[in-house]
């Protein structure tokens, strides 16, 4: 029951239901708070450690490290158990709320919420973040020098390899699978992807990475991946407005190219004269900081053009690379790359639903075929690329195929990418994700063998 004297002078004396109302509402504001760094807090540490944890076990088994934490977020996403939920998979594991609640006292409604809203809403940015850093750091290690040193060889390689995989994936999946036409595209376009971070690392360990071969297949690798992410580019253009129109996909096409090529430009113009600047500066913070805010310039540039993000930070990494400082910006952006990008290779595992691959629905195993045709045409198109290398030199066109298979991490951008505009249903998500997965794993073997082959040859003729 309000005070009479205190309702006679409203707005200068609150009633004392309003005042309960208000430390009512400021409780239930700090236990919504708490509740809510609490979620927060136990998901990234889900994530760290599940990462961890199966990224040594992948290392120590001499697998990338990459695929661990793709195994990471099966084991805690929707196919495993249910601590990160990111998609409609449904709420999250009742341990999860309970640990939760435990601390901050709110109710399984209210947590449940948050983990559907405000911890899924962050951990996305967070993932978002990690391909704008993952690209960036890809477009860093580009070589352009090296690339100029074998670029018709390598060229002839990378545009077979995109070609090859990308049409006869497309077209595989529209005529023989009855596929739509855009996640068919997507699809297809994964295909097209080359990991050079697994293929260096492999062929660095053989000792081979400066063979003709080794230099021919980084060469390929890198314009695989300019190629690929223009092509994705143009996927998920498509795919956001929708349609398929002609003159919209020349459009995207030709905006990319020349979007890259104006990178490479001024890779020469202006990537030299910023470190430079930033050299010079006293902060020693400075050229990360510098590289940062020339990502975010270079992506917002990319999206004011109608291009995608991910286009301006690949581009933003070739720009400031093969400079005196590149080494240094590389070692600078690893803590970010192993924060960020771990969020996102995490969260495609805990997006992907491998229970769609159910044997007994037709569906489900449709998607298996389909995985294993992708998972064919992604090792024999690779492979048939190295034949169509364009050279009178004396080189292993086998072992240049073979260098070109692993799709890795990027192939895994493709994969989450395609399925955050939606295009792709589960079980094509999960064929894209098992196809990644496969040819990272044969690539190693594969290559080790090729090279063998090469040395045994070659110790018979000396």
């Amino acid at each position: 029951m309000p005070l009479i004297g205190h309702d006679l002078i409203p707005g200068l004396w609150p009633s004392a239901s309003a005042l309960l109302a208000t430390t009512a509402a400021g409780a239930e504001a700090e236990t919504y708070a708490k509740a809510l760094a609490v979620a927060v807090t136990l998901t990234t540490v889900m994530i760290f450690v599940a990462a961890q944890f199966f990224g040594e076990i992948a290392v120590r088994i001499g697998l990338p490290e990459v695929l661990g934490e793709l195994v990471a977020g099966f084991a805690i996403g929707v196919s495993g158990a249910h601590f990160l939920m990111l998609g409609n998979g449904g709420p999250v594991a009742e341990s999860a709320v309970a640990i939760v609640q435990l601390i901050s006292a709110s109710d399984t409604t209210t947590i449940q919420s948050i983990f559907a809203g405000p911890v899924k809403i962050l951990v996305d940015e967070y993932a978002a973040i990690g391909v704008g850093v993952l690209l960036f750091k890809i477009g860093l290690e580009a070589d352009l020098k090296e690339l100029i040193k074998v670029g018709p060889q390598a060229a002839s390689v990378a545009f077979a390899g995109v070609l090859l995989p990308l049409v006869a994936g497309f077209w595989g999946l529209t005529a023989i699978f009855h596929l739509p036409t855009i996640p068919a595209l997507f699809a297809a376009a994964a295909l097209t992807a080359t990991s050079i971070g697994i293929t260096s690392r492999i062929m660095q360990d053989m000792g081979v990475l400066n063979t003709k071969e080794g230099q021919i297949i980084l060469g390929a690798a890198v314009l695989d991946d300019i190629l690929g992410i223009a092509i994705l580019a143009v996927a998920i253009g498509v795919a956001d407005n929708g349609s398929v129109e002609l003159r919209s996909i020349v459009g995207i096409i030709f905006s990319a190219i020349l979007f890259v090529v104006g990178a490479i430009v001024l890779n020469k113009l202006f990537g030299p004269r910023y470190i430079n600047f930033l050299d010079k500066l006293k902060n020693r913070y400075s050229l990360l900081i510098g590289a940062i805010v020339f990502l975010s310039l270079m992506s917002m540039v990319a999206r004011t053009i109608g291009l995608e993000d991910i286009l301006g930070c690949f581009a933003a990494g070739i720009i400031l690379g093969d400079t005196p400082a590149t080494k240094r910006l590389e070692a600078a952006c690893e803590p970010l790359v192993a924060l960020f990008a771990t969020v996102f290779f995490v969260t495609i595992g805990a997006k992907t639903d491998l229970t769609v691959m159910n044997l007994a629905d037709p569906e489900s195993r449709m998607g298996l075929v389909i995985a294993l045709f992708l998972t064919v045409v992604a090792i024999v198109g690779k492979v048939a690329a190295g034949y169509f290398l364009v050279t009178k030199d004396p080189v292993d066109r086998l072992a240049i195929g073979t260098g070109m298979v692993p799709r890795g991490e990027v192939g895994l951008v493709f994969a989450g990418l395609g399925a955050a505009t939606g295009a792709l249903s589960g079980a094509i998500n999960v064929a894209i994700v098992l196809m990644v997965i496969a040819t990272t794993f044969v690539a190693p073997p594969m290559l080790r063998w090729v090279f063998a082959r090469k040395s045994r040859r070659s110790g018979l003729t000396s």
